[in-house]
């Protein structure tokens, strides 16, 4: 990890940090002998996973405002910029080699100025911080390669299927307004949740760190 975390990873941490003071303080109010304290569980876990998606998204949009403004080739541009690109200044189904011939020597102007809507539209249909899906928006919007395969485990589980099994419980609380969980089982998702954004942090850190600032040319 590089010795001064680059600024936008910080403010992510320190965002998520903020976020996961609700949880945590839910927590703190569960009370097994407090029938109305049986909502509390459920609703840390969705204040969480909340909490880590907008981790995810700030993290990742770091990542890829970097990795665009740093990138040389065009062909190095992440995925989700190609395609943007193509969808702008290409036909349907048009290569991404023939735009790029169009584009000239303003390709990279043109990534920059068109960066926004390409992640706009990432994240909009983005919305499953699992680890399958963090591993795709990485690898689509900064050609990352998969993350998830670095997080800590819990008992001996990988974090990924940890957090898969939290994102479908958490859909049970939504949808089906299930709300049988025990504080005891919740607690250990948070605490992985910290050790998973750390991890990611620094991986990103490491991918953007020595990238140097984002220009036009």
């Amino acid at each position: 990890m590089h010795a001064v975390e680059p600024i936008p990873i910080q403010q992510a941490r320190a965002r998520y940090l903020e976020l996961m003071a609700s949880p945590r303080g839910l927590l703190e109010l569960y009370d097994p002998d407090d029938a109305r304290s049986a909502l509390v569980p459920a609703g840390a876990l969705v204040f969480a996973l909340g909490a880590w998606e907008t981790f995810c998204e700030e993290a990742l949009r770091a990542a890829a405002v970097a990795v665009v403004g740093a990138t040389r080739r065009p062909e190095d541009l992440p995925l989700a910029v190609r395609e943007q690109l193509v969808h702008v200044h290409g036909e349907p189904g048009e290569p991404w080699e023939h735009v790029q011939r169009k584009l000239a020597g303003n390709w990279h102007r043109m990534a920059i100025r068109h960066l926004g809507g390409a992640l706009e539209y990432r994240f909009r249909h983005w919305n499953t911080p699992s680890g399958a899906g963090v591993d795709r928006l990485a690898a689509l919007v900064a050609g990352m390669p998969p993350i998830s395969p670095r997080w800590p485990s819990l008992d001996g589980h990988p974090g990924a299927d940890v957090l898969d099994d939290a994102i479908r419980r958490r859909g049970e609380a939504v949808h089906l307004a299930r709300t049988d969980f025990a504080a005891d089982a919740i607690e250990p998702v948070l605490d992985l949740l910290d050790g998973i954004v750390a991890v990611t942090g620094e991986v990103v850190a490491r991918r953007i760190g020595h990238l140097p600032p984002v220009t036009a040319g």
